[in-house]
This record gives C-alpha cells, sequence and structure tokens, in this order.
C-alpha cells in the first residue's frame, strides 16, 4: 500500500471562474461504505453507465470564501492513494467495487461548498493513466488527472470532462487523439500543499470524454509541453484522478483508476 505523506491539500479563490481552490483543514469526512453501488468502472470491458441516471451537468459557479467548516480525508485502499476534501454540505467517497476492481471509487455530493476526492498514487509518476467513468450523474465542474508537484510548487489539472480553464491561454497540445488547451494560472498567497504559497497552475483542458468506456491519459506528453512551454516541473507530489464539484451542487460519481 502506498502510505500518505500529504499534510495540506488544495486553495479556493472566490474571484476566478474556473478551478477550485482548497485549502488546509482538519475533520475527517465520513465515509459511506453502504452507500449506492452506481454502474462501476471496468478495466477490461467498458460497463455502460446506470440507465436511470440523469446526465451530469458540468458548471461554472463562484467559489466559496476561504474558511472554516472544511473536512480533509486521505488514506489508502488497495494499493491506491486515497483523498475526499469537503468545504461545506455533505460529501463522502467509499470504494464498493474495490475488491474487483482496485481502483474504484464512488463520491457523493449534496448542496456542497466543494468537494475534491479521487483516488491515485501519492507519490505520482511519468505514468499512462487509465480511467473508466462509470456514472457520472448531477451536476459538477471537472473531471481531471490532477497533482502537484514541489520544488517549484506547481499545481496541476488534465481535465477529461468540465472545465479548468483559467488564466493565460499558451497553446494547444495533442495527446491521446485530443486536443487540449494549455492555460497557466499564478496563485499568489493562496493555501497549497505547502501551507499559503505563490505557485503556478498548469492545466489542460479537453473536457470531451465520456462515461461508460475505458480511457487513457499520457502524462508525459502533458509534462513535457509544460516543461517547455511554463516552466520545469517539480518533484511528484500526489496524482489522483478527481471529481471536483463547487458552488452548492449536488451529484455523484463512479470511477475506476489504473
Amino acid at each position: 500500500m502506498i502510505k500518505p505523506i500529504i499534510k495540506h491539500l488544495m486553495k479556493l479563490n472566490s474571484s476566478l471562474p474556473g478551478v477550485a481552490r482548497k485549502a488546509t483543514f482538519g475533520a475527517a469526512i465520513i465515509f459511506a461504505a453502504s452507500s449506492l453501488i452506481f454502474t462501476g468502472c471496468q478495466k477490461d470491458s467498458a460497463p455502460k453507465p446506470d440507465p436511470s441516471a440523469s446526465a451530469a451537468v458540468a458548471t461554472t459557479a463562484t467559489r466559496p470564501p476561504i474558511g472554516a467548516g472544511r473536512n480533509l480525508s486521505t488514506g489508502s485502499d488497495h494499493g491506491y492513494f486515497y483523498q475526499c476534501y469537503v468545504s461545506s454540505g455533505s460529501g463522502s467517497i467509499s470504494f464498493p467495487q474495490a475488491g474487483t476492481y482496485a481502483g474504484n471509487f464512488q463520491a457523493n455530493w449534496s448542496n456542497v461548498g466543494d468537494i475534491v476526492a479521487g483516488k491515485g498514487w501519492n507519490p505520482g509518476s511519468v505514468r499512462v493513466v487509465n480511467y473508466n467513468c462509470g456514472s457520472l450523474t448531477g451536476s459538477y465542474n471537472n473531471f481531471s488527472v490532477y497533482g502537484w508537484t514541489t520544488s517549484p510548487l506547481i499545481e496541476y489539472y488534465v481535465c477529461e470532462l468540465g472545465s479548468v480553464a483559467s488564466g493565460s491561454a499558451i497553446g494547444t497540445l495533442s495527446s491521446d487523439g485530443h486536443n487540449y488547451t494549455v492555460y497557466k494560472h499564478q496563485q499568489i498567497g493562496q493555501p497549497s500543499i505547502q501551507g499559503t504559497a505563490t505557485f503556478w497552475q498548469y492545466l489542460s483542458q479537453w473536457g470531451g470524454s465520456s462515461t461508460g468506456s475505458n480511457h487513457a491519459v499520457t502524462l508525459a506528453n502533458h509534462f513535457n509541453y509544460w516543461n517547455s512551454h511554463i516552466g520545469q516541473m517539480g518533484a511528484l507530489n500526489l496524482q489522483i484522478l478527481a471529481i471536483e464539484a463547487y458552488g452548492n451542487k449536488s451529484g455523484s460519481c463512479n470511477a475506476t483508476v489504473w
């Protein structure tokens, strides 16, 4: 199992549309081990999404202000690192099919100020991230490969569904059969995994993925492009497949990463 080393995650910035910022906080999130199991994600054959589920809606919203009431839970499950961050409202993470698909997770949220929940690795690596989003219902902001580096401190997203577009557009990157628009955005004096800091965000925006089928993200293509067009990345820290929703949204996501 991968021992979680994350101490502080994420930040919020109420003045910008796009990527939600996460702060550092205390109490552990309540896990919903008995939560409803939606149609799962499979590695070898693509599952069908829940036929009774309504289509998920990706939207933008004003981020909640930095303040009290946030909860963060991290740990390991079936050899994968996981996290669940909730600012307000109700949110949880569980692993209903992890006995069969080790990277499976289920996130549920209701009237949430902000949730970032998912599964992956800590530390990450220059890998191909395979995933299957078997079910995504309600409303959300982005479904992405998400991570941090240190020395320098950088936050990065590769957005597969929804949007993380923010800051300055740098160019277009072709990877895995898709065209991503690359953005950079500087956060000044914002919460991070190293406390309040100034750092860059590296953002690859596609958003055209689908549920119920297998997809891949070749991180080397994004890392190489970011290094040459924005600036050198640092040592890899946490790296997860994550669902993010903010602005009093409600929904659920069942996905598998490997």
